[in-house]
């Protein structure tokens, strides 16, 4: 695979993963029993940090994604569409931290030069 087909794909897996990350905040505010309306804000926060390519935005969608799955899985969120949020939690963190470690900016870096340091 060419290096510049692989950002494609890379790409298109970020939005594929903001894309979940709007459509939990969705579901949050449509069928939320009240505290998912300080919850959806949240999520959305998270698709416009994924969507600047911050490192740790990919992080935080990881425990998002972690956090979905516990309240599905204890049915306090999620009753209508329990078995989805539950079988996509996982692949969604995977796709997180796989994006974290390919996306995702380190801050306070430079480029290697190529040239020893003086």
């Amino acid at each position: 695979m060419t290096p510049a087909r692989k950002h494609v794909m890379d790409l298109t897996l970020n939005g594929l993963l903001i894309l979940c990350l709007l459509g939990a905040g969705v579901l949050f505010i449509g069928r939320s029993s009240g505290y998912g309306i300080l919850l959806a804000p949240l999520g959305w926060m998270l698709a416009v940090l994924v969507f600047r390519q911050w490192r740790w935005a990919y992080f935080g969608s990881a425990v998002w994604a972690l956090a979905c799955y516990q309240l599905a899985k204890e049915g306090l969120e999620f009753e209508w569409v329990k078995r989805t949020v539950m079988s996509l939690s996982f692949p969604l963190v995977v796709l997180a931290i796989y994006l974290h470690e390919t996306l995702g900016r380190r801050q306070g870096r430079q480029k290697p030069t190529g040239k020893p340091p003086q």
